[in-house]
């Protein structure tokens, strides 16, 4: 069974071996995010693609210029009877006729045009927050993933250095168990917690695995791509929750985003409101029309041009009052965006007080968790020497191991939840980079 999982632990790390390996600053990783993403980029073509929607060309508001031509050709064999019955038989009688003209259209009022084209606006603000908030989302996922391949780096650290002393306690009681110093039972036992340290290792190999590889996939590169992290974790003390909150009020981009829909939904009200305005157009065109009737025409050759102009309106009086209800759907639909919005408001600030205190608890932690790192530390090396000296069990020396073990995983967890619950502070104030 202990080859077995030193055998699985090699094979874990073997990717890891014997090549110089990337180290990632966070900084390095935002910026990789930023330009390969991919749901990043789906959220920059969307912004795109909105541009060109509240483009003048997409508006209404430019004139249309139509311009159409034809020609026509006819062979047939005339038979012609005059007043007098005299009757002429024209054989192959050709005709050709050409026409061509332009139309220039333009509509000169619209109740809804004007709200069609601010509609358009507003979208593009609308998907140009959300691009914003598309990668707030990425960024948290990148700092989170990031920080926690870090973490399991460090415990990784700490469980070899475990593993390390278990090994050396196992070898020591094997060698006092030939002299008669150290039961089997000792030495069994002492096995039994290699084992153990063996498979802790294992288990956050893999764990550190799966995290890169995630990584690598928010990164949008090669997901077996190997690197370490840098492991420095910085607190911005500068923090207030009274600042968070008024920022979180005028920043938070999830905010905006029900704002510019109530106003999408108040465009709507007033685009279906225009449902009861007429329609006021008009058109100046331009046509050309020539016709070679050959001799069975009354006129040979007949030719015309010149200009033309119109004016229209169209005025739908009733449409069985689809206009009507459209109009209290709207109004409706502007309720609604208001309700969300206090709703969202509500629970952002929720939210925010939440994470606001997971970080003060986070902070307060890490500062007794050194204190007991440091206990534990002189706890451990103590009880080592007493170890050494055959003065306290084997049990002892591992439960004081394991306190040691525990608390510097502790500060660890500590550590990288409070920068994770710093950095959910930054996204709700519209504070994250």
């Amino acid at each position: 069974m202990k080859s077995f999982l030193k055998l699985l632990f090699l094979s874990l790390a073997f990717p890891l071996m014997g090549q110089a390996q990337e180290v990632l600053t966070i900084e390095d990783a935002i910026a990789l995010a930023m330009k390969h993403n991919y749901d990043i980029l789906l959220a920059e073509n969307s912004v795109e693609q909105a541009n060109n929607n509240q483009s003048v060309y997409n508006s209404g508001y430019l004139p249309t210029l139509t311009g159409t031509g034809g020609a026509t050709y006819e062979n047939n064999n005339a038979k012609l009877t005059s007043q007098t019955n005299a009757t002429t038989e024209i054989p192959g009688v050709e005709s050709k006729r050409l026409s061509g003209s332009l139309a220039l259209n333009y509509l000169l009022f619209n109740g809804s045009r004007k709200y069609n084209y601010d509609k358009l606006k507003y979208q593009y603000e609308l998907s140009s927050t959300e691009e914003k908030i598309q990668i707030e989302n990425t960024l948290i996922d990148v700092y989170t993933t990031f920080y926690n391949v870090a973490r399991n780096q460090e415990q990784k650290k700490t469980l070899e250095e475990a593993y390390s002393i278990s090994k050396e306690r196992l070898e020591r009681a094997s060698a006092q168990q030939q002299y008669g110093q150290k039961t089997r039972l000792e030495v069994l036992n002492a096995k039994v917690d290699v084992n153990a340290d063996s498979i802790s290792l294992i288990n956050i190999s893999v764990l550190t695995e799966n995290n890169i590889r995630n990584l690598n996939y928010l990164l949008g590169r090669e997901i077996n791509t190997t690197f370490e992290v840098s492991k420095e974790v910085t607190l911005d003390e500068s923090l207030t929750y009274e600042t968070l909150l008024e920022q979180l009020k005028s920043e938070n981009n999830q905010l905006k985003q029900l704002i510019i829909n109530k106003s999408i939904s108040e465009q709507n009200l007033k685009i279906n409101q225009a449902g009861w305005l007429p329609s006021v157009s008009t058109s100046v065109g331009y046509g050309l029309n020539y016709a070679d009737n050959g001799p069975a025409g009354f006129f040979a050759i007949q030719q015309s041009n010149g200009f033309n102009a119109g004016l229209s309106l169209s005025w739908n009086i009733f449409d069985g009052g689809t206009t009507k209800v459209n109009i209290q759907n709207a109004k409706i639909a502007i309720k609604a965006n208001e309700l969300n919005a206090k709703k969202l408001s509500l629970n952002l600030e929720n939210q925010l007080a939440q994470y606001w205190a997971e970080y003060n608890t986070q902070k307060a932690i890490i500062e007794n968790e050194k204190i007991n790192v440091e206990i534990c530390n002189q706890n451990f090396l103590k009880s080592k020497e007493l170890f050494n000296l055959g003065q306290v069990t084997s049990v002892e020396y591992r439960q004081a191991q394991l306190n040691l073990i525990n608390n510097k995983l502790n500060l660890l967890n500590a550590t990288y939840n409070s920068k994770l619950a710093e950095l959910q502070l930054k996204k709700f104030a519209g504070l994250l980079k």
